[in-house]
């Protein structure tokens, strides 16, 4: 793509073409006055039309008062019928350049001149030139000045200043403005102090009524190592001859090895080489010739790679349009993507990470001018954000450039196959560099075990689903932060809190979990699975079949739940009831069997109180086997009273299925065992 000096000389460039061809309206002096005044030459006999011969030949015309050319030539060697035959010929021309006039001058080793038919025909060594510093070198020009036509067939060399070219074959229609250059076109614009501009086409055709000048067949643009290919570049200018819109057409490829659009300033992703391919590259150009506006489509495909400084990643940018947008210094400063839009991010090894793709209908993405850094990105419609094992999708999403957080909004869903989570929310912000998130409003969480097998706490193989207000989630730690009404579901086992933390340690993805500001649980234990065995035709009370099924509720200010060692602890005013047997303490602890699915023991204190039914005990610690159905309550003084009686001791163990009481002095304290007669009242 040209900078804006290049495209400015490329204009120059196309000037000189012009100018170059030109000088064959100087043969417009055959239609003027002229005079001839040609050095007699010595006398000889008549030889027929062929014959005519003269040395220092010379030969003015005028246009009014003006000179408007001057002829001369070292010798007329010869005349066929109004042919004239020219040797050491060199012509001198006067034309009009932007209103001024100017002077330029022809020299050839030969020329065949018919000043009736307007015909010219210069050969060998023929040199054209100008006071503007053009030079144009060729073996042939022919001129037809009836048909305002010049044209060559033979190679053709031209210069004027810092701007250069070649081509093999050259024609110029004066009535229709056109100028066609017919192979092997080059052009070089080489400006003092800026890399040489080169471009090379099979051909080159430039029509001064429509304003256009097409480079045609394995066209190729290069500057410092930066190249554009193309089966055709098109220029369009305007009246000024100023160009305002050039593109290039059909399998366009730039290649730039700076990292930057050629004659712009940085664009994001660093300075590393680019590879830009599409169908179509459309430049515009502002006034000053700088540039406005770059469209790739259809098909627009940019390729990335990084510099020395930048992360070790390639990046791939792709859409059926982009369009890139400049600022009067050249500098980017807004970047769009229209339909199917796509980047994808992937470590160059043996850089380690993990492959990003986004896609989405459209983008724009605006950018900082003084630094090409991104400011921000709005992408449109079906986005999807995947960097393995993570996907996100979303119908609308925004990327904040300082922050590196992407946020998806309306109905936005990740889904991560490796911790086996599907998080649905109203609006997700996702740290594209650090990989956390945080989710916002209707907060729904679903997780699995990962590689399957038994679920959270005791919901078996079932999913556990987190709801709340707002989730906070932390990759270095792998913690999930629930807040506002959380609550964990997992199979029917629940845990409710203002706030609920979950993380998962270790390779096994072990989980912890903990619960505070005010935590109710409601835990269902699989009582068969685990209990201890009895005979088969063991009757079972009604109290004893509402146990093995009923819920185990906890309460307290906080709870934690560890996976490892299969354990629940709840602190803080705690009180756990299931079925008829409930417990306060300051702190609890169900221990879990080993495969988490029922509960091995309640260990409460210190100290603990336990109610069941009309009996009320307490004590300085109490466990509860549910396998066993067994309360043992040690301390030192232990009381279990109901209304029939009061019991004291060190350890006492009651049965909580049927009236049975062990009381144990462990010999060292005398047991007091009070019977009470309901009937008989109490001793004073």
């Amino acid at each position: 793509m040209p900078a804006p000096r290049t495209v400015r000389h490329i204009r120059l460039a196309l000037l000189v073409l012009v100018l170059v061809v030109g000088v064959s309206v100087t043969f417009t002096f055959f239609r003027s006055r002229s005079a001839v005044t040609p050095t007699p030459a010595p006398s000889a006999p008549p030889e027929g039309p062929t014959s005519a011969r003269a040395e220092r030949f010379e030969y003015k015309s005028f246009k009014g008062d003006k000179e408007g050319w001057f002829l001369r030539a070292l010798n007329m060697v010869g005349q066929e019928q109004e042919d004239v035959r020219l040797r050491g010929v060199d012509l001198t021309f006067t034309y009009m350049a932007k209103g001024q006039p100017g002077k330029g001058r022809i020299v050839s080793d030969e020329a065949l001149i018919n000043p009736s038919q307007q015909k010219g025909n210069f050969q060998g060594h023929v040199i054209v030139t100008t006071e503007e510093g053009f030079e144009l070198h060729t073996e042939s020009l022919v001129y037809r000045g009836d048909k305002q036509l010049a044209k060559t067939e033979a190679p053709v060399e031209f210069k004027r200043k810092d701007v250069s070219g070649t081509s093999t074959g050259m024609t110029y229609d004066a009535g229709a403005g056109r100028l066609e250059l017919l192979a092997d076109v080059t052009l070089r614009i080489q400006d003092e102090g800026n890399p040489a501009t080169d471009i090379k086409a099979a051909h080159a055709l430039l029509v001064r009524p429509e304003g256009t000048m097409r480079f045609d067949g394995a066209v190729r643009l290069t500057q410092a190592g930066d190249v554009l290919t193309a089966d055709r570049f098109e220029v369009d200018f305007g009246s000024d001859q100023t160009i305002y819109r050039a593109r290039a057409i059909e399998n366009v490829v730039l290649d730039s090895t700076s990292g930057n659009v050629p004659g712009t300033a940085p664009v994001p992703g660093g300075q590393g080489p680019r590879h830009l391919t599409c169908r179509k590259l459309d430049l515009w150009l502002r006034p000053d010739r700088s540039l406005e506006q770059a469209v790739a489509a259809p098909d627009a495909d940019l390729t990335m790679r990084p510099g020395p400084k930048d992360p070790p990643e390639k990046r791939r940018l792709q859409a059926r349009a982009l369009t890139f947008r400049f600022d009067e210094q050249g500098h980017l400063y807004e970047l769009e993507g229209q339909k199917d839009s796509s980047f994808d991010t992937a470590p160059i090894p043996p850089a380690k990470g993990v492959p990003r793709r986004l896609r989405c209908q459209s983008f724009l993405a605006r950018v900082y001018p003084a630094t090409g850094d991104i400011k921000d990105i709005e992408f449109r419609r079906e986005v999807v954000f995947e960097q393995a094992p993570q996907k996100a999708t979303a119908e609308n999403a925004s990327y904040d450039g300082a922050s590196g957080v992407l946020t998806l909004r309306q109905g936005p869903e990740m889904v991560d196959d490796e911790q086996g989570s599907r998080l649905r929310a109203g609006a997700i912000d996702m740290n594209t560099r650090t990989n956390d998130f945080i989710a916002r409003r209707d907060v729904h969480h679903v997780l699995r075990r990962k590689g399957g097998g038994q679920g959270l706490l005791m919901g078996g193989a079932e999913p556990a689903l987190v709801t709340s207000t707002l989730m906070e989630y932390t990759d270095s730690t792998h913690t999930a932060r629930y807040q506002q009404s959380a609550l964990l579901r997992s199979g029917k086992d629940e845990i409710r809190a203002p706030e609920i933390r979950l993380q998962q340690i270790g390779p096994e993805g072990k989980w912890r979990l903990e619960a505070s500001g005010g935590v109710v649980s409601f835990l269902h234990p699989n009582r068969d699975s685990a209990k201890a065995p009895q005979a088969k035709d063991a009757p079972k009370g009604a109290a004893e079949k509402a146990r093995e099924t009923s819920t185990v509720e906890g309460r307290a200010k906080e709870m934690t739940y560890m996976e490892e060692g299969q354990k629940a602890v709840y602190r803080g005013d705690v009180s756990i009831r299931q079925g008829d047997i409930a417990t306060r303490s300051p702190e609890a602890t169900l221990n879990f069997t080993s495969d988490g699915s029922s509960i091995q023991t309640l260990v409460a204190g210190e100290p603990v109180e336990v109610k069941q039914g009309d009996r009320h005990a307490s004590g300085a610690r109490g466990t509860y086997t549910p396998q066993t159905e067994t309360m043992i309550l040690v301390g030192p003084k232990v009381t279990l009273k109901d209304p029939t009686q009061q019991v004291e001791g060190r350890s006492l163990t009651f049965h909580v299925g049927d009236d049975r009481v062990l009381v144990d002095g462990q010999e060292q304290v005398r047991t007091l065992s009070i019977i009470r007669n309901r009937k008989e009242p109490p001793k004073p």
